[in-house]
């Protein structure tokens, strides 16, 4: 009965999820800025001329360089509405997991503090996005990099053939007439947090459902979709997991780093 009052939006987007259910895949980013950036030396030479506007915004984004390598210092992060929350416990069991599997020659990795991205947020430029805010709070913990994973959830509740039955007092606590769906889409993305380059993206589904009777089918309903996200989630941490060993052997193959020199220290007075 609720699915049928659902606004247009929502069923635009439960549509659009189940077009994502069952997908999942992961990729690489190793190539180097300088590279971009000189294939078009016209262009980065008016960008790099402007001292506002899209292009000089895409040049300084583009001329980002892989610098990472593993072993490293990685965090995690989880957004929420927007905004960097803690990892719920089930959650964090399977990306435990993810870390057994890849063993401990990766490095170490690190939950990014919310209480640090909150602390951003009493001195935030209005320009910033949670990603920024992520990338400082994760800077603060000296972190290599950060993965940062968002996780999309919706469900759907329909009569079965059994539906007449929900006229009756009975009918409405026994017998199971309402069809319960539950569909949940997982992204995740590996930002350098000194650069902002992004090493790798990896994105998964899944979908849980079940038969219900039509009292306490919302409750369930609700139940049925975190159900599908917590498995959204183990199947995420197995593309991340792909997803961080390939990259580890493309960096590998890249000549060393050259890091930029450390700034000049300014001198204390007194």
């Amino acid at each position: 009965m609720l699915a049928r009052h659902a606004p247009t939006k929502l069923k635009a987007f439960g549509a659009a999820l189940a077009l994502l259910a069952a997908t999942a895949c992961n990729d690489t980013q190793t190539s180097s800025g300088a590279d971009f950036v000189a294939a078009r030396p016209g262009w980065a030479g008016q960008a790099a001329g402007e001292t506002r506007g899209v292009d000089r915004a895409v040049l300084e984004a583009a001329s980002a360089e892989p610098l990472l390598r593993f072993p490293a210092r990685i965090g995690l992060a989880r957004l929420s509405q927007g905004r960097l929350t803690g990892v719920p416990t089930e959650e964090g069991d399977a990306w435990i997991a993810m870390l057994e599997r890849l063993g401990p020659g990766y490095g170490q990795v690190v939950p990014v503090s919310p209480l640090l991205a909150g602390f951003n947020l009493q001195r935030r430029d209005v320009s910033r996005s949670p990603v920024d805010d992520i990338r400082i709070a994760a800077a603060r913990q000296h972190i290599d990099a950060v993965l940062i994973y968002e996780v999309i959830g919706a469900s759907r509740d329909t009569a079965t053939v059994l539906s007449a039955a929900d006229v009756t007092i009975i009918g409405a606590f026994l017998i199971p007439s309402r069809s319960l769906q539950g569909t949940a889409t997982a992204a995740a993305l590996l930002v350098d947090v000194r650069s902002g380059y992004p090493y790798g993206s990896a994105i998964s589904s899944a979908e849980q459902g079940g038969i219900w009777t039509s009292v306490g089918s919302y409750s369930r309903r609700m139940e049925v979709q975190g159900e599908a996200q917590i498995a959204a989630v183990r199947n995420l941490t197995g593309e991340v997991a792909t997803m961080v060993e390939r990259l580890r052997r493309e960096l590998d193959a890249r000549p060393a780093p050259v890091l930029p020199a450390t700034p000049p220290q300014r001198p204390r007075r007194g």
